[in-house]
């Protein structure tokens, strides 16, 4: 008897631990007004900057995604420039981002080449007035280190934002979606002397 309560207990905890981390999918790509997407990267630029890290250890978990290949994905500059793009429905930009993240998620990724140590930090704009925009689904961002490891924002927000310690190299960024629709978000990323 003792066996299925320890069972239980195990599905339990680990469908918390995902449900707290999941991410996002993109469904079909709705137009911006040249006004609208203004005032939206105004918004996004003037985003606080960054805050103390959330711990010691570089803000990265524990955990990694299998086989990861840095370098691959559109490439990102760290320089602090807002960058609009779409997660479209059901791209998968890792191969097996469902059966390791969330069987729901579509993606978008990046690359971004990190010059120097620092703090890399990430600010994620959903598009909330995209058709079919569903805040309890929306998506996070998550960073990935050149072996694998990641951290990622929380979800289920209009704007999300993560940072972790880094050294030069390349490293992924990965924006997912879990809407059945494509999403437009708005994406900027800033490195920052450790200090």
């Amino acid at each position: 008897m003792r066996w299925p309560c320890g069972w239980l207990s195990v599905v339990v905890l680990g469908a918390a631990a995902c449900d707290s981390n999941g991410l996002p999918e993109s469904p079909t790509a709705p137009s911006l007004s040249r006004s609208a997407s203004a005032s939206a990267s105004a918004e996004l630029a003037s985003m606080p900057q960054f805050g103390p890290p959330p711990n010691s250890a570089g803000n990265w978990s524990p955990w990694f995604f299998p086989a990861w290949q840095a370098g691959i994905g559109a490439s990102l500059a760290p320089d602090g420039r807002v960058v609009d793009a779409v997660v479209e429905v059901d791209d998968l930009c890792v191969p097996y981002i469902r059966s390791t993240w969330d069987a729901r998620t579509s993606c978008k990724r990046f690359t971004v080449s990190v010059p120097s140590d620092g703090w890399l930090q990430a600010s994620l704009r959903w598009d909330s007035t995209a058709p079919g925009f569903d805040p309890s689904l929306s998506g996070d961002v998550v960073l990935v280190a050149p072996s694998g490891r990641f951290t990622a924002s929380d979800w289920r927000h209009t704007e999300e934002r993560i940072s972790a310690l880094v050294e030069p190299g390349d490293y992924g960024v990965l924006v997912m979606s879990y809407v059945p629709v494509s999403l437009p978000f708005q994406i900027k990323l800033e490195l920052r002397p450790q200090n």
